[in-house]
Parts: C-alpha cells; structure tokens; sequence
C-alpha cells in the first residue's frame, strides 16, 4: 500500500513540473491565444444572432399588437 501512495505521489509530482514548464513555454502561450480568439469571435457571433433573433421576434410582437388594435377598432359581428 506505501508503494502504491509513493507511486501516486511521484506521478503527480512529475505531472506537476511537466505543467509547469508547459505553462510557460511560448507554445502554449500561443494555444491560449489562440483558443481566447476563437472564444470572442464565438461570442460575437452568438451576439449577433441573439441580436437577430430578438429583432425578429419584436416585428412579431408589433404585428401582432397591430393585428388587436385592428380587431378592436372594427370587432367582427
């Protein structure tokens, strides 16, 4: 059981120092920002759609606002 816990320990250690020098290496200095870019050109588009989205769902909205002024200007007998 000692043997297995030293093992354990040591595989995280060596993880640990790997991820370190992982973290300051100019590769993935390079794949953060990478992936931060593609994350805003992400967000934009899914504002924009939202955007699109909630336009189109006023015009309906309106129209339908039209549509009960209509029918209560000129109720159907």
């Amino acid at each position: 059981m000692n043997y297995e816990k030293l093992l354990f320990f040591g595989a995280g250690f060596v993880v640990g120092v790997g991820a370190v020098y992982f973290i300051n290496s100019k590769a993935s200095k390079n794949l953060a920002v990478a992936i931060a870019s593609k994350g805003l050109a992400l967000k934009e588009c899914a504002a924009s759609g939202a955007e699109r989205i909630k336009e189109k769902v006023d015009d309906v909205v309106a129209e339908a606002k039209y549509l009960n002024e209509q029918r209560k200007d000129h109720p159907v007998a």
